[in-house]
């Protein structure tokens, strides 16, 4: 009798260590003991050089938090990740190639900008590290120093609506955007982006008042051999300045509506 009792108290009691222990393998959530000092409107207005190779560092003590955007998972928005507020959006320079996961879209992140500098890279803000005069990707050895988040996917902020090219200014770029009533050239015959192209290629769009705007797809991304949508469709994506104007980057083709 005394084995019968024993035996399933022993069963029981490894249970509970091993749930114990299982508990104990879960890392903790990432959180930072401050608040967000700075809105991305503020630090976007530190930069006034307008100089592709100069850079203003931001003060240590800086904090901003924004929504996570882009997103990685099909290698068109790549080394990167977007953030907003409700005042502006910025462009973080990584070299991670992996982001997705660990800051999905809709996630809350908070970045401690001490160490970093803000600056433009045709023409497009973003924030990065600097190393011997130019700016480059925090590593992902160090992201925690700099990028705080529970990784928890939320709703994605709403994006905001273009119907026409002439309506984009500076408070746009960076930011999620949807494209209304669009016409790709060539729609249902070219693809995104050819074989025969290694970087990126550009495909252009008539808006609904007969302006274009340009829809950049890299070499890299999963969707690139599929054909464009034919006839009119809605795009969303992000929108991020360049020297030949802006350029909008799909996240997936979960983008697309026709």
């Amino acid at each position: 009798m005394k084995k019968s009792i024993i035996f399933p108290i022993s069963i029981l009691l490894a249970i509970a260590l091993f749930s114990c222990h299982k508990e104990e393998d879960i890392p903790p959530a990432l959180t930072l003991d401050k608040e967000a000092n700075m809105t991305i409107a503020e630090l976007l207005s530190l930069y006034t050089v307008n100089n592709a190779y100069s850079y203003v560092e931001i003060p240590d003590s800086t904090v901003i938090c924004g929504i996570v955007t882009s997103s990685d998972k099909e290698q068109n928005c790549y080394k990167y990740l977007t953030i907003q507020d409700e005042t502006g959006a910025i462009m973080i320079v990584m070299k991670n190639t992996e982001l997705y996961s660990k800051y999905p879209v809709g996630s809350k992140l908070f970045v401690e900008c001490g160490n970093m500098v803000i600056g433009h890279k045709y023409r497009n803000k973003q924030i990065a590290l600097l190393d011997d005069g130019a700016m480059v990707g925090i590593p992902k050895a160090d992201e925690g120093f700099y990028l705080f988040t529970d990784g928890k996917a939320g709703p994605e902020p709403t994006p905001w609506t273009i119907t026409s090219r002439d309506q984009i200014d500076s408070t746009y770029f960076n930011r999620l955007v949807r494209v209304e009533g669009a016409r790709m050239q060539n729609g249902g015959v070219d693809t995104y982006c050819p074989d025969s192209v290694t970087t990126y290629c550009a495909r252009y769009m008539m808006l609904e008042d007969s302006t274009y705007l340009t829809l950049r797809t890299s070499a890299r991304a999963t969707f690139a051999g599929e054909l464009l949508p034919a006839g009119r469709c809605n795009l969303k994506g992000i929108l991020v300045n360049s020297s030949s104007g802006p350029l909008l980057y799909l996240r997936s083709l979960d983008d697309v509506e026709q």
